[in-house]
């Protein structure tokens, strides 16, 4: 669990709500800032027990693929 995130101490769901947020404002952009912070949130959501087991394993599945966006935009490859 991220404790030193803003609120996920209280609100573990702030995380899922912040990858969202992030998620969505990627998609216009693409900026590989984003798809990094991305990462941090969902890693955060993939090691918090509190959520529902399906969410954290959803996040911890789709780590690598932001991984990869993240990587792959910074070095000048495809995103999409």
């Amino acid at each position: 669990m991220s404790a030193d995130l803003p609120g996920y101490t209280h609100q573990p769901e702030l995380a899922l709500v912040a990858a969202l947020e992030l998620v969505t404002r990627y998609s216009s952009t693409g900026n590989p800032r984003l798809a990094e912070a991305v990462v941090g949130q969902l890693r955060a959501i993939a090691g918090d027990t509190r959520l529902p087991a399906a969410v954290q394993r959803c996040a911890a599945s789709i780590v690598g693929d932001w991984l990869q966006m993240a990587v792959g935009a910074s070095a000048g490859g495809t995103t999409h």
